[in-house]
């Protein structure tokens, strides 16, 4: 039983990562999850994957009855949040190898990572939670 557990926990983080089905509709939030896991369930009833089909009911029935909106969008909030202060961050310490004549290898590879960083941001902001 706690393997089937883990397995529709696993499912539904999975879903969690709006699918393409859900995203060429246009959905958002729990709405973009159902169908997702909607979608999958099509999928997986048509290969005859029982397992696979029984734990994504799972995940749909605890979408229906614990996903919310609001809850999603604060989530999201407190993403980007975090990877703004990351970005910030990773400015400060580029500024202050920068001022303190660090090496060419060090200052480098702060800009990859503040790079990185604000790529990240972008993405999720690009996101729709």
């Amino acid at each position: 039983m706690h393997i089937l557990s883990r397995t529709a926990l696993t499912l539904l983080l999975a879903a969690a990562s709006v699918g393409a089905s859900a995203a060429d509709t246009q959905l958002a939030g729990c709405a973009a999850k159902r169908e997702s896991i909607r979608s999958e369930l099509r999928q997986a009833q048509e290969q005859g994957l029982s397992d696979k089909v029984a734990g994504l009911t799972r995940a749909l029935d605890e979408v229906n009855a614990h996903c919310r909106d609001n809850v999603l969008v604060e989530r999201h909030n407190k993403k980007v949040l975090k990877a703004q202060a990351k970005v910030n961050q990773t400015e400060r310490s580029l500024r202050m190898a920068q001022e303190a004549n660090k090496e060419p290898k060090k200052i480098a590879k702060l800009e990859g990572k503040l790079e990185k960083a604000r790529a990240e941001l972008a993405a999720l902001q690009a996101q729709q939670p």
